[in-house]
């Protein structure tokens, strides 16, 4: 929201435009549903994908890893505390033994789910901005404060 204000200079003789911004408060829930289409990052030829939400740098949570599945069903629910943040982060990992592998990732824009309250939808990630490495959907509810 922006609001527009005048405020007049009588010896200067024109206006000043103050502009306002309404900081975006209240509970995001995000379900992560399932993911479809995931490209496999092991060598072994099994996948053990999961995802992290990234609301900022102190406020990350993920989904348990689906063993061998590269169309896995989560359906776990995550609560953030929005603050003003506009966006959040969302990366599919394949777990392994000695480190993680990054398969895509994809930045979700918050502003419709603040107008509406509820959104539902397939993100598609990303890897390098370029090569498509899969889907995933999405149920985001927003309660302002």
């Amino acid at each position: 929201m922006v609001v527009i204000l005048p405020a007049s200079f009588p010896s200067l003789n024109y206006f000043e435009i103050q502009i306002l911004t309404k900081m975006t408060k209240g509970t995001l829930n995000v379900t992560i549903v399932e993911a479809k289409h995931l490209k496999d990052e092991d060598f072994a030829g099994k996948g053990d994908p999961y995802v992290k939400l990234i609301l900022d740098a102190n406020n990350s949570q993920s989904t348990k890893p689906k063993s061998g599945d590269l169309n896995p069903e989560y359906n776990e629910t995550f609560t953030f505390q929005i603050d003003g943040q506009k966006k959040l982060e969302l990366e599919v990992w394949d777990k392994d033994p000695v480190k993680d592998d990054l398969i895509g990732k994809a930045d979700i824009k918050l502003d419709k789910v603040f107008s509406s309250g509820h959104e539902e939808e397939w993100i598609k990630i990303k890897r390098m901005a370029i090569f498509t490495k899969g889907e995933v959907k999405l149920v985001l509810k927003f309660t302002p404060v």
